[in-house]
């Protein structure tokens, strides 16, 4: 990728467990693959939150559309004994993952009440290594990978087909919090174009894009500046607007539009929104997320409803 620090690598070894190097009760591994039916404006996501120095993993997986409205979810804790095989995670029914081809193909399968899950993610680029300065703190390692996700969704006995581009997420490291937690990022994946950028507000509130990659033309490169524009109604956001300029000199503008929210207290003093985005760009639509993550005294203090 033009424009990479090139000690930032990602091998076929970190699809695997990551022991942590320090006694730290803050470590934590983490895997995410988020999907979503545009036609219905559904967003779905599965989660494993790995804390070995407390022996447990967390299973998180959820569904919905509109305003925060769940269609579908299971959360469950298990104790981890011995080293944990993330190439073939098997919970039964609840959830299984197995990684098909290293840095390739992932298959995820859940079956819960009233909703099963079948999917394939298939990569479109090799990972993107995530600089420990995009989230200050927060990371040891971190990739992302944009990719293809299809397979199908069974919703209270209704079959929905699933075929949208979308990303994985794979972290580990202490997670130290900052106390006034204040970041984000937007990105689009479709077979043409991917980007992915993160956001680093100033005190200010200038949403600073610091980092991220740009997939376009089959030349990628990492984004070195821009600026996230976000329109709020309600206090929540509506639409946005990214302009960045990459490595390679190429400048990356396109605006979206939120069709879902998921607010929520993810607990200790941190508030999350996710956001559905259908973005416009070279004339068509291509699909992807927006985050915002705040401390509670600055959502609050901002005028924000309490969550």
């Amino acid at each position: 990728m033009i424009g990479r620090d090139p000690k930032l690598v990602v091998d076929a070894v970190d699809e695997s467990f990551h022991p942590p190097t320090s006694p730290d009760p803050s470590w934590i591994e983490t895997m995410w693959f988020p999907f979503w039916v545009p036609a219905e404006s559904m967003t779905g996501s599965i989660r494993v939150r790995l804390s070995p120095n407390l022996g447990e993993l967390e299973v998180t997986i959820a569904g919905w559309r509109g305003d925060s409205e769940g269609l579908f979810g299971d959360r469950f804790t298990v104790p981890i004994e011995g080293t944990p095989n993330l190439l073939h995670l098997d919970f039964g029914e609840r959830l299984q993952i197995d990684c098909l081809e290293a840095l390739r193909r992932h298959r995820i399968r859940h079956k819960g009440r009233g909703v099963e899950l079948d999917l394939l993610f298939e990569a479109i680029m090799p990972p993107n290594p995530v600089a420990p300065e995009a989230s200050p703190g927060m990371f040891a390692g971190h990739f992302e990978q944009p990719g293809r996700v299809t397979g199908t969704l069974v919703l209270r006995g209704r079959e929905i087909a699933i075929d949208c581009h979308s990303i994985r997420d794979h972290s580990w490291g202490p997670r130290q919090m900052p106390e006034r937690l204040r970041l984000g990022n937007a990105y689009a994946t479709a077979p043409t174009l991917a980007f992915f950028a993160y956001v680093n507000p100033t005190a200010e509130g200038v949403e600073r894009i610091t980092h991220g990659y740009h997939f376009e033309g089959g030349v990628e490169a990492a984004l070195v500046e821009g600026l996230r524009e976000t329109r709020l109604r309600d206090g929540l956001p509506e639409s946005i607007r990214i302009s960045a300029v990459d490595a390679a000199g190429r400048s990356l503008e396109i605006e979206g539009t939120c069709v879902n929210t998921m607010a929520s207290n993810a607990g200790n003093g941190v508030y999350a929104t996710l956001n559905l985005v259908r973005w416009s760009y070279g004339g068509g639509e291509i699909w992807g997320e927006n985050h915002d993550v705040w401390n509670e005294a600055d959502w609050l203090a901002a005028g924000r409803r309490k969550l």
